[in-house]
């Protein structure tokens, strides 16, 4: 279970990186817009954490709750990364 959360969680890292390409690209040098994918994912995550609390949904072998983690893991470094190249976009 852990391993297959762990991959997902990467694969959903890996989506939140391509979007912020795109929309780093797309964007103008101010603004916040390129924070929205990981955002996205970060709501997506405690909500899938806090359904798994009432119910016992499994989706791809993975129970809500490992694709909340998954989510959260994705977000946490998503913001991280984006925040470094936001870094040294502006200097």
């Amino acid at each position: 279970m852990f391993n297959l959360a762990l991959v997902m969680g990467i694969s959903l890292l890996v989506v939140i990186m391509i979007i912020n390409m795109i929309v780093t690209l797309a964007s103008s040098d101010s603004g916040y817009g390129i924070y929205i994918p990981a955002a996205v994912a970060f709501v997506a995550g405690i909500l899938m954490v806090t359904i798994s609390s009432f119910a016992k949904i499994e989706m791809i072998g993975l129970g809500f709750g490992g694709w909340g983690g998954a989510s959260l893991f994705a977000s946490a470094i998503g913001f991280i990364v984006t925040s470094l190249v936001e870094t040294y976009r502006h200097a």
